[in-house]
């Protein structure tokens, strides 16, 4: 007798890093609970009326902010059809995960609500697309250099708050070191290499830390020319999430003076891509970027 066919996942796979990530994975169960509603016919509304739940209760879930209890979850797989054992084992199995608190739930005394969704997602994302107008990007920096990007500003600051700012962003890095972590490519404007922060020890710390780095097979580091970054028009750091296809849609951050903007929409989203393959295809290549970091380095 030939051997039952398994039970096709509900889910893109491998999902990977998703998988350790709470926040990506509400979002993706809130998604597949959409489509699976949107498959059997059903608005949100009659949803919440049928399982007794509180208003846009339903909406809330496949939006990825409400939390969803396993005993919902499962009302609302039988509602859609879902009855395979498998496939709903499946689902409670990363709902179960997806309650799990997020790492960077403990570093919310320094960490702005604008900012937290970029840090909410980026772990979970394939591939990490930056660009950066005064600073080396976040992802690279080193100790010393965090912690004076963070005291320069606004505002003064204790030195517990420096201190924590700078484990947080030392947490994020220590993503690329996964083995399924997000790829990191970053194009840093030409003046970043001559603008000393934190004064010349500091400096030439970060810029031997920035060659190491580029020896890391899954970091490409460009440097986009003066002129150059004047003729694409970029006047502001921005980061662009991509994930694997299927799990989430891709998303941009976008630094102002103050605040933030973080978009998953597609019209948005792929403007942003365009403008960062500009800048890639006209950027220094990799060599090239090698070679100017060393000469500056040797300059010093």
């Amino acid at each position: 007798m030939a051997a039952a066919e398994p039970s096709p996942s509900l889910f893109v796979r491998p999902l990977g890093a998703v998988e350790r990530n709470p926040t990506a994975l509400k979002v993706i169960l809130g998604g597949k609970f959409r489509e699976l509603r949107v498959a059997a016919g059903l608005d949100p509304a009659h949803v919440d009326s049928k399982l007794g739940f509180s208003r846009s209760k339903t909406s809330r879930i496949e939006l990825g902010r409400h939390g969803c209890k396993p005993a919902d979850a499962a009302a609302l797989l039988d509602l859609y059809g879902v009855d395979d054992d498998v496939q709903v084992a499946e689902f409670l199995r990363l709902l179960e995960q997806s309650r799990r608190p997020d790492w960077w739930r403990s570093y919310s005394d320094v960490l702005s609500d604008f900012f937290a969704p970029l840090v909410a997602l980026e772990g979970a994302a394939s591939t990490i697309r930056t660009y950066e107008p005064f600073y080396v990007p976040g992802l690279l920096q080193t100790p010393a250099y965090i912690g004076a990007v963070v005291r320069s500003g606004p505002g003064p600051l204790l030195a517990h708050d420096i201190q924590r700012r700078v484990e947080l962003r030392q947490e994020r890095q220590r993503q690329l070191e996964q083995g399924d972590g997000p790829r990191l490519w970053a194009v840093i404007d030409e003046s970043v290499l001559m603008r000393t922060v934190g004064g010349p020890q500091v400096m030439r710390a970060q810029l031997e830390h920035l060659v190491a780095m580029m020896g890391r097979a899954r970091v490409t580091l460009q440097i986009a020319p003066l002129d150059l970054t004047a003729s694409v028009g970029v006047g502001t750091g921005l980061t662009y999430l991509r994930f694997a296809p299927g799990d989430l849609k891709d998303a941009v951050y976008i630094e102002h003076l103050t605040d933030s903007t973080f978009t998953q929409k597609p019209r948005i989203v792929e403007q942003y891509r365009d403008m960062l393959d500009r800048l890639g295809a006209c950027a220094l290549t990799p060599r090239e970027s090698l070679e100017a970091i060393q000469k500056r380095l040797a300059g010093m």
